[in-house]
């Protein structure tokens, strides 16, 4: 059984520049409602509602991108092939639980913050295996993984959505209105009436560019989003918070102090 990861500490710490890998199981991606790429790039969440990302830190100059070309005239194919410096009894246990699984993967440069995903429905995922364990010839001591996707046209993307490292922050039944927090999700529940939320306070300079997603529980009456000054939706469609919905929104400055939501994904 897969131990999932997403609220234990750091697996592996080096003192050099590293390459952060986030994983996730590939079927808590929500393959159905999988996001397109704007500009090369994917700015949503990628993972069912409640599922989390877990990571570990490899060394940078090890998670190379490489796209081969496919058996089919357009395609290629992504493989990474990460080392995971060290060994300890919890990097052992989920390296060998991954071992012949598939994964969805977010690598960041932590030098640069620069991020990019691979491994979409379109590859099938990323496959999992174990090259080597333990200590090497030249002196290394950890694990190469290698990670290699089916075939697919975009075998990666650029990566600016959020990462999910912990449960959603829980919004109160009828509230119009939540104060913003660390967390990435905020789910909202469903309400005993009609309820529209109105705002969302809390934002600051500090927040500008960040990109919080709202995940959707109702059922009987869920909280619905309209177009205003404060929610800045694509062609100025409301969003219901429906049951397993999701609303991705980029805090953007529009005045001396104020602060509005833009519409960059929605399910």
């Amino acid at each position: 059984m897969y131990v999932d990861l997403g609220v234990q500490p750091r697996i592996s710490k080096m003192s050099s520049l590293k390459m952060r890998l986030y994983l996730a199981m590939m079927v808590d991606v929500d393959q159905d409602n999988f996001p397109k790429p704007v500009h090369k790039t994917i700015m949503s969440n990628v993972l069912l509602p409640g599922k989390t990302h877990f990571y570990c830190d490899a060394k940078i100059d090890t998670i190379n991108p490489t796209g081969a070309a496919g058996e089919s005239l357009g395609n290629m194919t992504l493989t990474l092939s990460p080392q995971i410096e060290g060994i300890s009894k919890q990097s052992l246990e989920w390296m060998y639980e991954l071992n012949g699984e598939r994964v969805i993967a977010i690598w960041e440069n932590c030098q640069t913050g620069e991020k990019f995903i691979g491994g979409s429905p379109c590859s099938g995922g990323l496959l999992v295996s174990i090259q080597s364990l333990g200590k090497m010839e030249d002196g290394f001591n950890g694990a190469v993984l290698n990670l290699t996707g089916g075939q697919c046209p975009e075998p990666f993307w650029y990566y600016e959505g959020p990462i999910i490292r912990e449960s959603p922050q829980i919004v109160a039944a009828n509230a119009t209105t939540f104060a913003l927090s660390d967390k990435s999700q905020y789910q909202l529940s469903d309400n005993t009436d009609a309820t529209a939320l109105a705002s969302i306070t809390g934002a600051d300079d500090t927040n500008v560019g960040r990109i919080i997603e709202l995940v959707g529980a109702g059922i009987n009456f869920p909280t619905t989003v309209a177009p205003s000054a404060t929610f800045l939706l694509q062609n100025g469609v409301a969003w219901s918070a429906a049951m397993g919905g999701k609303l991705s929104l980029q805090i953007v400055k529009t005045g001396t102090s104020t602060y509005a939501f833009y519409e960059v994904a929605r399910s």
